[in-house]
């Protein structure tokens, strides 16, 4: 998918994996995949799963984004995740999804907690992580039955757009972020 967005064959982008914090961690192997550089531009990407869906991500410049998709399960006490709280099934798992797509976005993963607010105009939803005057931006995005997923990205004008792509008879969901 990345090669189709980049123009190149399926094989030829490479990954690595770039720690938040080097200084901490020196070249631990840890942190969210990034492409090596090479002849193309530098997009953004995330993936995510859960069951039989993934939602991936793809970025243009500046590239950040984070996705997360779960899917729902019958019962689960988000009371017991203090970054949740006590909310009812669907809910919860639209703001854990949030927060994970926050913090994939951010390239931190879960150590810095985040808060995201309620939706605003457009159902978009603002989200802040904790020591960070930054503002993340928080997409929900629509889903195969019993699944749940955001989109997050540092881009308040970004436009989301989503498409199924069916791979063995499974219904997958891919979201592609791009700034306006």
């Amino acid at each position: 998918m990345l090669g189709e967005y980049l123009g190149v064959a399926p094989g030829l982008p490479r990954f690595t994996r770039r720690c938040p914090e080097p200084e901490m961690c020196g070249d631990c192997g840890r942190g969210r995949p990034v492409l090596v550089d090479g002849p193309w531009p530098d997009l953004g990407f995330s993936l995510s799963h859960s069951g039989a869906a993934a939602l991936v991500g793809v970025a243009g410049e500046p590239g950040a984004v984070g996705v997360d998709i779960e899917r729902l399960r019958a019962s689960f006490d988000w009371s017991r995740v203090p970054a949740v709280g006590a909310q009812d099934r669907i809910a919860g798992f639209r703001t854990w999804t949030a927060i994970e797509a926050v913090g994939k976005a951010a390239g931190t993963g879960l150590r810095t907690p985040v808060s995201v607010g309620a939706p605003e105009t457009g159902g978009l939803r603002r989200a802040h992580r904790s020591g960070d005057s930054a503002d993340w931006y928080v997409h929900d995005v629509d889903c195969p039955d019993g699944y749940v997923g955001c989109v997050a990205t540092a881009m308040p004008e970004a436009a989301v757009s989503v498409f199924s792509w069916p791979s063995n008879g499974l219904s997958q969901n891919v979201g592609r972020v791009e700034s306006c």
